[in-house]
């Protein structure tokens, strides 16, 4: 029986029930008034909020030209990116006065992204990071090209020392050469007055010789004792005329040298220094003017805005912020019947 005492009764939940039925709708006054005074409130709430500005642009990275065709970014959007978002983040000038919303997509398209309640705001900041972003790849390009420049005109300059060089090196082998025809046609120069010299002597004792000879041969007894000594008058002239023919064929060796050599100087004067090295240097100078030169006139494209900068205005979400009012008032509502109902029984109790 104590057993039965103690367990609830089935109609306690409905009791229960029907009771906070009984005390919402005692209190619906309490209730309709709450989600009113709710209700107003964001009413006037959204009412006095304004509609904000999404502006928004999207930039193509500017590139190179390269020779074979392909093109090259100026600067990785990825970089870019970072360091946008370091100035936006130091400010120090102050002109970065609200987020700005950055990503990127093909490898190099830039889309920027801002929010505020005045749309020229938006527009003047957008214009500020473009303005930026020009100047920074104007920057790199001008780095770019400057130090292509440099290492390009530096190897240009080592080519031609190595040109001089080994021109120079080939020049001294040729005057080397030069230097010892000319000596040796100086020499051969020098030796013909003296064959000459003693073929005119050798002529003179000839004659002297066959007049001495004439004379001999009209006495018969100086001929006799003469013809008796050795070598003979006759064997004499014989020697000095030998002596004379091998003269004047030294001569004409040595005149014919002399042609040789002097034809020798004129080739060394017109000839041309060519070797595999000396192409080799030639050609690597020829690519490298140009590459310069192609450098010099490599198209270089901006980074440019695709199309206008676009603003659009975002409104309030109104009913979206009324309905939220009227569930607010409604719960509040709620929460405060009961907490003055538990007032009532509390005070009830203590009376």
């Amino acid at each position: 029986m104590a057993q039965n005492l103690t367990q609830p009764s089935p109609y306690e939940d409905e009791i229960d029930l029907k009771e906070i039925f009984k005390i919402l709708i005692e209190s619906k006054k309490l209730i309709i008034s709450t989600i009113l005074i709710f209700t107003t409130a964001s009413i006037i709430y959204s009412l006095s909020l304004k509609p904000s500005f999404l502006t928004s642009t999207k930039l193509v990275i500017g590139y190179f030209d390269m020779p074979d065709g392909t093109q090259k970014l100026i600067d990785k959007p990825s970089d870019l990116i970072s360091d946008l978002k370091i100035l936006i983040m130091k400010n120090q000038d102050g002109k970065f006065s609200q987020n700005i919303s950055m990503s990127s997509f093909e490898n190099k398209i830039i889309s920027l992204e801002t929010t505020s309640s005045s749309g020229e705001q938006n527009e003047n900041i957008l214009n500020e990071v473009i303005r930026y972003i020009d100047e920074r790849h104007s920057n790199i390009a001008l780095l770019v090209t400057n130090r292509k420049k440099t290492e390009i005109s530096q190897k240009i300059k080592t080519v031609k020392s190595e040109l001089s060089f080994f021109k120079a090196k080939e020049l001294d082998s040729n005057q080397l050469k030069r230097s010892k025809i000319e000596d040796r046609i100086a020499n051969l120069k020098t030796e013909l007055p003296i064959i000459d010299l003693e073929i005119s002597q050798l002529e003179k004792v000839i004659i002297d010789d066959t007049n001495n000879l004439s004379l001999l041969k009209r006495n018969e007894v100086i001929r006799t004792e003469r013809a008796s000594n050795s070598p003979t008058l006759e064997q004499i002239i014989f020697s000095y005329n030998s002596k004379i023919n091998d003269l004047n064929a030294k001569k004409y060796t040595n005149i014919l040298e002399t042609k040789s050599l002097n034809n020798q100087l004129k080739n060394l004067e017109n000839v041309t220094l060519q070797s595999d090295e000396l192409f080799r240097l030639e050609q690597k100078q020829q690519t490298l003017e140009n590459q310069l030169q192609l450098l010099m006139t490599q198209t270089q494209v901006k980074t440019l805005p695709i199309g206008n900068i676009e603003t659009k205005t975002i409104k309030p979400k109104t009913q979206l912020i009324i309905s939220l009012g009227i569930i607010l008032g409604f719960f509040t509502s709620i929460f405060l019947v009961f907490i003055r109902n538990f007032v009532r029984s509390y005070k009830e109790s203590e009376a």
